[in-house]
């Protein structure tokens, strides 16, 4: 690319837009035109489709609106997206585009364009080629943060409704939040049952700040985002993508507000070497406790979700000796039939995915899309969730030892994104009970089958990892966010 290219902002319209190029063009200007049309489609090209590739590949797998947390999300997400935003309706949608993602080499290194080296951040590419193959290096996992949104947690405790300052106009202090999945459009596509990874960890973020006195803003389109006042606000949530002008830089308008900016950041990472000397590591909040180098920010899982899953159960009129095996997109079953072929000679398994994605198999079978209700049922009344190797941490597997089912972690060779050992880690350090680990690569799969076998004889309750609960939720954000808070009297 050349050396003037750059990223159009959020929302932005392209430079070369229509009426740039008329069809009686000279002749003398022919080698002109085809310069503009060439740099056009190279924007196009370079950034707007490795966003969308980004959003449809990365949160492939799971719709929100199959968790059995999903009818809490999908009922909280219709109420304008997030009840303690004060957004005005009637936003327009925007798709949305970053700033260029450098060329890098086959080692990782960037070349040197216009685009500062991404400092062996999780998503800088490993290798050239196709936009997917720039955006994502070999190997790179999948988020099913799709699974979605859960409302408030806690297990048992009392109380586990959060408060909203908005309601009870008492908020004291203010919150800017602008991300990828704030932007309309993804909004739009979550409750039609898209992805909404991301829109986990933000809501509940949102959620727990109005119930310590800070009313959050959600901006819902960069022009939306640059004409806010950075002063008038004590806390500034970006991503690794908002963050960032032409060539990885700060935006302007951001700076002297660094101290303010927090990044919510899924997976973690070793973020960018542009701002890891104006915003560090530790600001860095990831959705489970992995990358040390990173803060546990999390979320919480309603305590309602426990009474539905007992319920489930209790109706139930037999023992279903049944399995489901976690992933929807078609990708993550290749190279897995004889995993499911091994599993299914013990058990039957469903699987929310296309019937042409799994193997011909007598107990295996796909169930298609599922209502809310119908995918918490069916964890319910199941006996395990296996997984495949991705999509990565995603809250599926906390849905299924919410639901009270047996979660079976498959455990890596080698650790993806440097820190994750197994498909979800946390889950298993978290609830020992609940998961079980094996290795996909075991000749014989002998621990696969111990695993299968122990979730058909076991009989485990519903429950919340204490660290989702709202109670553990709420100390977090006092620990993350206190010297922020510390004039609010929370």
């Amino acid at each position: 690319m050349s050396s003037r290219r750059h990223a159009p902002t959020v929302g932005a319209r392209s430079s070369g837009g229509g009426g740039a190029i008329t069809p009686k063009t000279p002749s003398g200007r022919h080698s002109a035109a085809s310069a503009i049309m060439l740099f056009v489609a190279g924007v196009t090209i370079g950034f707007v489709v490795p966003r969308i590739i980004y959003f449809q590949v990365l949160h492939a797998d799971e719709s929100f609106f199959h968790t059995s947390a999903g009818h809490q999300r999908s009922t909280f997400l219709s109420r304008k997206d997030d009840a303690s935003s004060n957004t005005a309706p009637g936003t327009p949608s925007t798709q949305t585009t970053a700033p260029a993602t450098p060329v890098s080499t086959d080692n990782g290194a960037s070349t040197k364009n216009d685009a500062p080296q991404r400092a062996q951040d999780s998503r800088t590419p490993q290798t050239g080629g196709s936009a997917f193959d720039l955006l994502f290096p070999s190997g790179r996992p999948d988020s099913d943060s799709a699974s979605g949104m859960p409302d408030p947690p806690s297990v048992g405790a009392p109380g586990d409704k959060l408060e909203n300052c908005r309601e009870a106009k008492s908020c004291r202090q203010k919150a800017l939040v602008f991300t990828m999945d704030s932007i309309q459009s993804r909004i739009d596509e979550s409750k039609k049952g898209g992805a909404s990874g991301e829109m986990t960890i933000r809501i509940a973020l949102q959620n727990g700040l109005a119930s310590l006195g800070v009313d959050c803003f959600v901006a819902r389109s960069d022009a939306e985002f640059e004409s806010q006042d950075m002063s008038a606000y004590n806390l500034i949530f970006l991503d690794p993508w908002t963050w960032a002008g032409r060539g990885w830089v700060l935006k302007g308008f951001l700076r002297g507000h660094t101290d303010k900016i927090f990044l919510l950041d899924f997976f973690g990472g070793d973020g960018h070497t542009a701002l890891n000397g104006l915003v560090p590591l530790s600001r860095h909040l990831t959705a489970f406790p992995v990358n040390p180098k990173n803060t546990f920010l999390g979320y919480y899982v309603e305590n309602q979700v426990l009474v539905t899953a007992r319920e489930e159960k209790k109706k139930a009129t037999e023992a279903v000796v049944r399995g489901v095996i976690w992933g929807k997109d078609p990708k993550y079953y290749k190279g897995m039939h004889n995993v499911l072929e091994k599993i299914a000679s013990r058990s039957h398994l469903v699987s929310t995915a296309p019937e042409s994605a799994l193997p011909r198999h007598q107990n295996i079978e796909s169930v298609g899309h599922q209502t809310p209700e119908g995918w918490n049922r069916l964890l319910s009344t199941s006996k395990f969730l296996v997984g495949l190797g991705d999509p990565l941490v995603g809250p599926s597997a906390i849905d299924a030892i919410t639901s009270g089912v047996m979660f079976l972690n498959p455990h890596y060779d080698s650790p993806k994104l440097q820190h994750y050992h197994s498909q979800h880690p946390f889950a298993e350090q978290s609830v020992p009970s609940h998961v079980c680990g094996f290795n996909m690569n075991e000749p014989g799969l002998t621990a696969l089958q111990g695993c299968v076998e122990r979730a058909l004889g076991a009989n485990l309750p519903p429950l919340i990892p204490k660290e989702l609960t709202v109670n553990e939720y709420l100390k977090r954000l006092q620990k993350i966010f206190g010297s922020h808070l510390k004039t609010t009297g929370t």
